[in-house]
């Protein structure tokens, strides 16, 4: 009886030593991680077109221009996990398509938040996947709109999102190519019961799911890489739907997007010495 309780005694003070010891190594490489934060500022420049019913049958269309920051960071552990967050401020304004006339406002704010991992299929090409949210809200003033003019539309969807990055050079040039697409699956959306603000009329928030809500965002840009900062060119693509009785809201824009990004937080003297993961770039 007493060997039974001393080799269990035995056990429990070995797995708990095995234990202390994986919790201090895993501390110590964490300590010794350096994830420096990957940073990206954007300006979109291009076109939008977008349409509400009953509010208005015409299609209206203009210029688009968007801000926004990126910021990505590694997880410290051993795993794959790749964090992303992007927020954007959209300003449209347009006239009816049909004629060139009438005016039509729409100012959005964006903000996503993504969680993925990533498998590398050879050295110099990895695919990013997991799932993302997304809260999107904002305003569309049409001055058609009957009574008042102003509706309000928020959006919150889960989806899931993917991304393609290969590294490659131009001459000497590295070069970081990335193509990334959203795909929201469920969603919550709000928008206006025909237009009348004044009297206080709303859909409230109804789930959606492809049938009656569908949103794509669709992202390609190159960096170039330049020292310890890099040039972003590209174009973005963004497609809101909501099919509400009786609201149908459908906005498209294709946008040139102009950047800079680089690795923030990490690369002073003090880490030298650290072990280096970063979230998008090898180079």
């Amino acid at each position: 009886m007493m060997n039974k309780k001393l080799r269990i005694l035995l056990c429990s003070v070995f797995l708990l030593a095995f234990s202390m010891a994986s919790f201090a190594k895993d501390k110590s490489e964490k300590k010794n991680t350096c994830c420096p934060l990957f940073t990206a500022l954007e300006l979109n420049l291009g076109g939008a077109a977008w349409v509400e019913k009953p509010l208005s049958y015409f299609t209206f269309s203009g210029p688009s221009l968007s801000v926004g920051v990126e910021m990505m960071r590694a997880a410290k552990s051993d795993s794959k996990w790749v964090q992303q967050h992007q927020l954007r401020y959209i300003f449209n304004t347009g006239t009816m398509a049909i004629s060139g006339k009438g005016g039509s406002k729409a100012y959005f704010g964006n903000y996503t938040f993504g969680m993925m991992t990533y498998s590398t299929v050879c050295p110099n090409f990895r695919l990013y996947y997991g799932p993302d949210l997304n809260v999107l809200g904002g305003v569309v003033n049409n001055v058609h709109g009957g009574n008042n003019p102003f509706t309000i539309k928020g959006d919150l969807s889960v989806g899931f999102t993917g991304m393609a990055v290969c590294d490659f050079k131009l001459g000497k040039l590295p070069v970081t190519a990335i193509y990334q697409m959203s795909l929201p699956v469920l969603s919550a959306f709000i928008q206006m019961e025909q237009g009348y603000f004044t009297e206080g009329l709303f859909d409230g928030w109804r789930g959606g799911t492809w049938g009656s809500h569908f949103n794509m965002r669709n992202r390609l840009h190159a960096d170039l890489h330049f020292s310890t900062w890099s040039l972003r060119l590209g174009y973005n693509n963004d497609i809101l739907t909501n099919y509400a009785t009786p609201n149908h809201f459908q906005y498209v824009s294709h946008n040139f997007v102009v950047g800079f990004t680089g690795n923030l937080m990490g690369w002073s003297k003090a880490n030298e010495s650290k072990k280096i993961k970063t979230a998008l770039y090898t180079y």
